[in-house]
This record gives C-alpha cells, structure tokens and sequence, in this order.
C-alpha cells in the first residue's frame, strides 16, 4: 500500500496497513530537523518520518516579497512582516496591515491585489508527477483558500470584529475581492493539476481555545458561500475536500460535513469541545479527524516516553475504524523537542489495533 493508497483508504472508513501520517511546522523548526539529520531538503525529512502528504503549489514569479537583509517581507496581499528574534529562535511577525483603518468600499478598486500572472501554473504537472504515489494537498500559505484570516491581515486582528460589525457593506466588498482571486487562482491551480491532486486545503481559524469566534450567521453570510465558491473547481476535478480551523469548533461540525468537508484538521484537544472520545463518538463515521496529537504540552514540553504513552492513548481512542490520521494538535514550535517529534513518529508506527 503506499502512501496515496493508505490515506484514501483512511478517508473511506476502512482500515489502512497503518494509520497515516501529517506533519505541519513552522519554517524555523523544520529547519532544525533537516539539520539534526543532515538532511538538505524538506523531501528528505517527510521520508525519513514516513508521512503519507505532500504539498503542491505553482512557483510564485511576481516582485520580489522578502527583503535583501532578510529582516523585512510582504506577501501577496501586502501585508508586511518583521524577523522576532526571541532568545535564540526567530520567526516572522506581521506588523502592517495595509488596510487598517478604511472602511470606503470605493478604496478597494485601487489596491494592487494578487493576480494570477503572479504564479507559474505551468510548474504543477512536474511536481504532481514527483509526489504521484502520495496524497497531494494544496499547500499551506497562498495556495490553501481561506477567508477570515486573510480579511484579518489586511485590515489588523483588532480591528476585525468592529469592521465587520459596523461597516458591513465595506466588509462585505473586502470579502468579495478575496474570493475572486482565490476562485480564480483555484480554477487555474485545479486546471493545471488536470485531476491528480487529491485535496484542496480550505484554511481559516473560527475557534478559540474557549469555543466558537463566528456566529451561524456569518457562517451563512459569509463563510459558506466562499467555501462553495472556493470548492467548486477542486470537486469537479475530483479532489477532496480539507478543512482547516483552529480551536473549540465542535459547534461547527454539522456546518463543515454539510459544506463537504471530508477531512478536519489540526483538533487541538484541549480547546474546549474537542475531546477525542466524543469527536469520535459523535463524527467518527461522517468526518475524517488529522491531527490531534497535544504539540502544546505533550510535544513541546513532555518527555519522549510521555509523547510515546500520549500516542498510544489517542490512537486506541481515534483509530479504529479507519478515518483517523495522526498528525500535532497545531504547527510544531521552532523550540519543540526534535527526539519529541521523532517518538510520535515511532510510537505511530508502532501501534496496532488490538
């Protein structure tokens, strides 16, 4: 069985020969991994772990983002980002947010949003053909659509709420310039992929660690209408459907299978709501669950032994019956135990129904 077999398999509750394998890190701790192993790319360390994905995505060709002393970057949206560095580790924070503040509709026509001439779709065939025997994801960043959290940069997390309360035909007309771009990058991206990639990553955060950030209303007004714009080419070339979110959204479970989602992941399980036992019990037949594995205690501050008794648990709890693929609860932390990751890795691959 190889790696495509054993996730589609997992998708259609059936038993794979093992349960499948995630992974998901900040740039910075992967890094570290690569290092630890000697190893001088990422393909390298995803196949000496085992894991069952790779990610896909066409070669970005417009202006260049990160700046020549690699201390400041933008992305395609323009939202601008600083290098932290935090004791002896360093990460990007986004600290300009290029439309915080404007709440006129009309501002909205001049802003330099991302296009498709940005991106050489052209570059997809040669690495679908590559990860042929794996399951091929839209990658994380800008190729995985998501709403919410790209309206958040450009306008400022703090901000967020208010605008959407109080100027909701600004935000209204801010969504909609998100979800034409990404409708037709997606259409493109789906296109080129001529019916080989096996998931299309739908990526947004609606849930704390106390519970839900959005209402059903703006699931309805919002959030459901960009996911079906969003899905729609990716179904019709045959793939699947992967939903990312963030915190306690149990509440959101029915909204996610009813919009077809087939895969919900990271479960952070101490959020409140999503305690394995009753995800399982309760979605364990209708939803696939990736993830799940405590990066915020267990991973990042238990012992290799502890991460090894954790898997087991989780698994005796998530496994049978198929639709389940372990994977951390959220990216791994760049100060993360590297032996950590490695044990979870192991005890995974180790374990077996009883």
């Amino acid at each position: 069985m190889n790696h495509k077999e054993r996730v589609l398999k997992a998708l259609n509750n059936e038993i794979p020969d093992r349960v499948p394998f995630f992974y998901w890190d900040v740039p910075e701790f992967g890094d570290r991994m690569m290092s630890y192993f000697g190893f001088t790319n990422r393909d390298q360390l995803l196949e000496h772990l085992d894991v069952d994905f790779r990610w896909v995505e066409p070669k970005y060709i417009g202006p260049q983002l990160v700046e020549s002393d690699n201390k400041r970057k933008k992305d395609i949206w323009g939202v601008g980002y600083s290098r932290i560095q935090t004791g002896e580790f360093e990460y990007w924070n986004a600290d300009i947010f290029p439309l915080e503040g404007v709440i006129d509709p009309e501002v909205l026509e001049d802003y330099p949003w991302p296009t498709n001439e940005l991106f050489d779709f052209y570059s997809l065939p040669e690495q679908i053909e590559r990860y042929k025997d794996y399951a091929i994801m839209t990658a994380p960043g800008y190729s995985s659509p998501g709403l919410f959290r790209i309206v958040q940069r450009l306008i400022g997390r703090e901000t967020f709420m208010d605008v959407m309360m109080s100027h909701p035909k600004f935000f209204k007309a801010l969504c909609d310039k998100v979800v034409s771009f990404y409708t037709d990058f997606l259409d493109a991206f789906f296109e080129a992929g001529d019916g080989k990639i096996d998931f299309v990553r739908v990526a947004d955060d609606f849930g704390s660690q106390t519970g839900l950030t959005i209402g059903q209303d703006h699931w309805d007004k919002y959030i459901r209408p960009a996911i079906d714009a969003f899905i729609k080419k990716p179904k019709e070339m045959g793939a699947h459907f992967y939903m990312h979110s963030c915190g306690g959204v149990r509440k959101l479970l029915p909204n996610f299978i009813s919009a077809g989602a087939e895969v919900l992941d990271p479960i952070q399980t101490r959020a409140n709501g999503m305690s394995p036992d009753g995800l399982k019990k309760d979605f364990g037949k209708l939803i696939t669950f990736c993830g799940a594995m405590d990066e915020e205690l267990l991973l990042r501050k238990g012992t290799a032994e502890q991460v090894k008794e954790g898997v087991k648990e989780l698994l005796d709890t998530m496994g049978p019956g198929g639709r389940f693929i372990l994977g951390p609860s959220h990216k791994i932390k760049v100060e993360t135990p590297i032996e950590n990751v490695i044990a979870m890795y192991e005890a995974a691959r180790d374990w077996r129904m009883q």
